[in-house]
């Protein structure tokens, strides 16, 4: 399970070096900012979901319904379009240094999860 989460983790820095004018300016307004501190628990349910996916993927298992229904959970659980998570995403990646350390905060959050008893990762 660890590798699968640290796998998804640096997939997702690796994609992170694109150019910075993905985000225009005035296309994401300050009232759609997702605050950092929840943008990180985002990161922290979208990798879980990508985790489950993989696993689920990995036992023989494809269903695209099933990721549908993730992530649309995802979007309610935050009150947020699809659309909104990646204009907040782009926008969070164009400072790479601020970025990468909200991904340290991702990891240790991810890993600290791993670490309760009675996690998937603990069996």
């Amino acid at each position: 399970m660890r590798f699968v989460i640290i796998f998804c983790l640096l997939s997702l820095l690796a994609s992170c070096g694109g150019p910075k004018t993905e985000l225009l300016p005035g296309k994401l307004s300050a009232d759609s900012v997702i605050p950092r501190d929840e943008m990180i628990r985002v990161l922290v349910d979208v990798h879980l979901i990508e985790a489950s996916l993989v696993l689920q993927r990995n036992r023989g298992g494809n269903n695209p319904l099933l990721t549908q229904n993730y992530y649309q959970w995802l979007c309610g659980k935050y009150h947020m379009s699809h659309q909104r998570f990646r204009d907040n995403l782009n926008y969070y990646k164009m400072d790479s240094k601020n970025f990468s350390k909200m991904y340290q905060e991702v990891v240790k959050n991810l890993t600290d999860q791993a670490k309760k008893p009675g996690s998937p990762a603990e069996k």
